[in-house]
């Protein structure tokens, strides 16, 4: 019987061990070889005439486990040989003769230096999952010995171990990684930690105890969290979720996020920023597939969730804030499949490339002004049929990365320029109204734009306009790779707020927003120099709020509320 084990031993040091593709002992007359193949429990998603998603455990079939890391060990646990399994699961390993000898898979895609992924139980001190055979003797001639990593489903409930879990994670990721690889065959793929576990809930807290809130990627450590509560939400078997996450993953590494995180759903005005890194990964989650229905199962049996389809579902308040109009955007400019204003299929490539390069290093804030002002520039001759599918989403022309010239006011509210300009010495007025939420949606924050031509020290001051109430907070931003928050003033709740800094010659960005999110108008402006608050003391207290903002920023991955 096969059965799945946590091994103890530091991840530190199974994550730098290397494989190779033959056996470590070599080729002589003392070995023989052990041949196989890895497999394991692939439940589909059905999605009914209501969009209802559920997993289909009466079609679950045999998928190859691929790329995996595979040893064999004596009867005292001790590695003899090790090698990896290729893209169809198959793999060979060469040990001694008339050895007692198992083989253990772990659930860690390894192709040596080019990626290493690992599926771990963040509820058991960050064991890897392995699935491991019997103890057999390896004789004199070649043998077989097939793995198989089975569902634990047993056709009304999981009453087994779920070792098809970790390794249905690693070939979702293996799909979007291959999309990639088609774009860049040269890319190396940096170290990522995927956390699951049967015990990770959908509450915040304590993610040693399961509590991780969401399927999720923190960019703080680099790590991938994703839900395993039966009947209530799994997502191991959700790809799109997985590629979504693994999408911010992309961002994180080799292109750039200014997204501020938080919730969100199809239907919202959200701060541009949230509206493309949303859509972006949802987008991703379609292109890897060559799939627009993106579903997330849920419920008892896992089969009370829902489904959208990326490319028709039909337009909720369309616009360069929504996170919809993005997906469907940058899908249409993806695909093959043309209809209506969409009249163009770039594939993938051309997506790609503006992301590692243009987008990586915008001086706006990133969003679909900044992504598509890119992507014009890199493909000329298809300029018009862009505008075309950016049009079917109620968006202007986009001539600039910060989206001069828009004309869609989000149902007439959203009036103001997106951004503005601040001079030394000269002030600017700015409300930002919370019509459409709080935090992270369209309006709470004022864009600002900066161009700092001699370095020195500079002092950004924001106060209410025409009243004594508000509180208002400034964040300042190097917009180049790496992406990176200069500093915060202080959040002591008066109503008067500066930011004094030592800043290079450059172009900078700066966000002014309530600390409350109520209506409020601000007077801001900057100075060179600082005021007669200690400069020690307003850095020190931005440092620390910086750390504050860095810590929170968790990229929420549900495209719709739940």
């Amino acid at each position: 019987m096969l059965t799945i084990y946590k091994t103890i031993t530091l991840t530190v040091l199974l994550i730098f061990l290397s494989a190779c593709s033959q056996s470590i002992l070599g080729l002589n007359g003392d070995n023989v070889k052990i041949i196989g193949t890895i497999t394991y429990d692939r439940v589909p998603v059905s999605v009914d005439a209501m969009g209802t998603a559920k997993l289909d455990y009466t079609q679950t079939y045999k998928e190859s486990g691929k790329h995996l890391l595979i040893k064999a060990l004596d009867e005292d646990n001790q590695v003899v040989a090790k090698t990896t399994s290729n893209s169809k699961g198959e793999y060979t390993i060469y040990v001694p003769k008339n050895t007692p000898i198992k083989i253990r898979v772990y659930a860690r895609m390894l192709k040596e230096d080019i990626w290493d992924l690992v599926v771990v139980d963040n509820t058991n001190l960050k064991a890897m999952y392995v699935l491991e055979g019997a103890v057999h003797n390896s004789g004199e001639s070649t043998t077989r010995r097939d793995l198989h990593a089975a569902s634990g489903w047993d056709g009304v409930q999981y009453t087994g171990a779920r070792d098809a879990a970790p390794f249905a994670i690693l070939d979702s990721i293996n799909t979007i990684m291959q999309k990639i690889v088609t774009a860049n065959p040269k890319i190396t793929f940096p170290q990522l930690t995927i956390n699951w576990s049967v015990n990770n809930v959908s509450v915040g807290g304590d993610t040693g105890l399961g509590q991780i809130g969401t399927s999720s990627y923190t960019a703080h450590d680099g790590n991938m969290w994703i839900l395993g509560d039966a009947n209530a939400d799994t997502d191991e078997y959700d790809d799109h979720i997985i590629i979504h996450e693994w999408a911010h993953f992309f961002e994180d590494k080799f292109s750039r996020s200014d997204s501020i995180g938080g919730g969100h759903s199809a239907g919202d005005a959200l701060d541009i920023r949230v509206a493309f890194g949303e859509g972006f990964g949802n987008a991703m989650s379609a292109i890897a597939t060559d799939d627009p229905i993106y579903f997330d199962t849920s419920g008892f049996s896992q089969a009370s969730g829902w489904s959208m389809n990326i490319e028709s579902a039909p337009a909720q308040n369309p616009g360069w804030f929504s996170e919809a109009s993005v997906q469907r955007i940058l899908y249409d400019l993806y695909d093959s499949h043309n209809e209506g204003l969409d009249q163009v299929s770039l594939g993938f490539k051309p997506i790609f490339n503006v992301m590692v390069d243009k987008e990586r290093n915008t001086k706006a804030f990133t969003s679909i002004f900044s992504f598509i002002h890119a992507l014009k520039s890199e493909n000329p001759s298809y300029n018009s049929l862009i505008d075309q599918v950016v049009e079917s989403e109620q968006i202007s022309t986009i001539y600039d990365a910060y989206g001069t010239h828009r004309t869609n006011s989000a149902n007439g509210i959203f009036s103001q320029p997106i951004y503005h300009t601040l001079e030394i010495g000269k002030n600017i007025t700015n409300c930002n109204k919370n019509y459409y939420g709080v935090y992270n949606k369209l309006g709470n924050r004022s864009y600002i734009k900066v161009t700092i031509n001699n370095s020195g020290i500079y002092t950004f001051n924001a106060k209410p306009y025409n009243t004594f109430y508000g509180d208002p907070d400034i964040v300042l931003y190097k917009t180049e790779y790496p992406y990176d928050v200069k500093g915060m003033s202080p959040l002591e709740g008066e109503n008067f707020d500066a930011l004094t800094m030592n800043l290079e010659a450059g172009e900078y960005m700066l966000e002014v927003y309530d600390n409350s999110y109520q209506n409020s108008c601000f007077t801001i402006n900057m100075v060179e120099g600082y005021s007669s608050q200690k400069i020690e003391k307003i850095n020190k207290s931005s440092n620390h709020s910086k750390a504050i903002l860095n810590n929170s920023r968790r990229p929420e991955r549900r495209p719709q509320s739940k």
